[in-house]
């Protein structure tokens, strides 16, 4: 049975929220694996979900992106928050205290947003590129792999 292309344009959004939730918990799996793999995995995830939001449903580009780049922020913010505060409960155990903590988590949490915002915005549109590409030469009847 043939999905590409028919389902709801609208369902982008839940392939989108369901890669931040799946990319959020991989952390959690593979965070004794090392940061390379926990990585190719966490962005591999985004990759294959907008690929798959693209090919499956009949949302436009736009939506796509629309869709991923709100998902790539969400997961930014998440991870902002699980850094500060394991900075400020890292930095608290060595002793430190005061406004101090809160500011190093603060600097540390904005890094690490401002790194996985970015890669997951990039791994996001990278899929949502390739999953509409793919759809349209499905569509098509045409060989997959070709080129125009």
């Amino acid at each position: 049975m043939n999905k590409i292309g028919t389902m709801n344009p609208h369902l982008v959004w839940l392939f989108a929220l369901g890669a931040t939730l799946l990319g959020l918990a991989s952390g959690y799996v593979t965070q004794n694996a090392g940061t390379a793999i926990s990585s190719a995995v966490y962005f591999g995830i985004f990759s294959v979900s907008a690929f798959g939001a693209m090919a499956l449903t009949r949302a436009k580009a736009l939506a796509g992106v629309g869709a991923f780049t709100v998902a790539a922020l969400l997961s930014g913010g998440a991870y902002y928050f699980i850094v500060a505060a394991a900075t400020a409960e890292a930095a608290g155990a060595l002793g430190a205290g005061g406004e101090g903590v809160g500011a190093m988590g603060a600097v540390m949490g904005g890094f690490v947003a401002v790194v996985v915002a970015l890669g997951t915005f990039i791994a996001g549109i990278t899929g949502v590129v390739a999953g509409k590409k793919f759809r349209t030469k499905a569509l098509e009847g045409g060989p997959i792999g070709a080129t125009a």
